[in-house]
């Protein structure tokens, strides 16, 4: 049963569906997770019952399957390097070229996103020796059961999940908070489209790592 006392956390572990409207209304559910709806909604300045209403209404699957709290950890591993980790790579090239693009074409305008470029950069540069360690270190640690041992790695990727959301935080602050200006090209709109998608992919990462995987290794 979902009320204002949850968290966030809870909420989109319960109904996984949930997070796109959480995202929606800038809730962080990865690392700010442990906030109940009611707190983060008040520091939002949001209804908590009108939110939470929504959460209840938004579709889920047809046929839910069973939750990742109950199903194997290997599983989970292997989900999150085929959903995240191997699309990521090249998702970085193509928003880093976007936005240099984007900047060059546009540098004598206010709006251009001016710096962008370099901070998707900085952030692909932390992000990818991050799942590296995660596919090499972790994760087989986990599918072998030794999960419990992982204390160490695990904080240390926690701790790198902070540094993405500061990442993505400095993101929305050079875009104007992702909304294209009027004078937008087809690029700049498509590139702030990817970047939001990017936010919202990992976002649904982070939860799965910081409130899901890991808790259960270490158990």
């Amino acid at each position: 049963m979902l009320t204002p006392n949850t968290a966030l956390a809870a909420i989109v572990t319960q109904s996984p569906h949930a997070a796109r409207v959480l995202h929606r209304h800038r809730l962080d559910f990865c690392c700010g997770g442990g906030k109940t709806l009611a707190e983060a909604c008040a520091e939002a300045g949001l209804d908590t019952q009108t939110l939470l209403l929504e959460v209840l209404q938004a579709p889920g699957p047809a046929s839910p399957e069973s939750s990742w709290e109950e199903r194997p950890l290997t599983e989970l591993a292997d989900y999150l390097v085929e959903r995240y980790h191997k699309p990521l790579a090249a998702e970085f090239e193509r928003l880093i070229a976007l936005a240099r693009k984007v900047e060059n074409v546009h540098k004598d305008k206010a709006t251009a996103p001016k710096g962008l470029a370099s901070v998707l950069v900085r952030l692909r540069d932390e992000v990818e020796p991050h799942m590296e360690k995660e596919e090499q270190v972790l994760f087989p640690l986990i599918r072998a059961g030794q999960g419990h041992l992982a204390q160490m790695p695990i904080h240390v990727m926690v701790q790198d999940h902070r540094v993405v959301a500061e990442a993505l935080r400095e993101v929305r602050r050079i875009t104007g908070d992702l909304v294209p200006p009027a004078e937008a090209c087809t690029s700049w709109i498509n590139l702030y489209k990817g970047l939001e998608q990017l936010e919202v992919e990992f976002m649904e990462h982070i939860h799965l790592e910081n409130h899901i995987l890991f808790p259960r290794a270490l158990a």
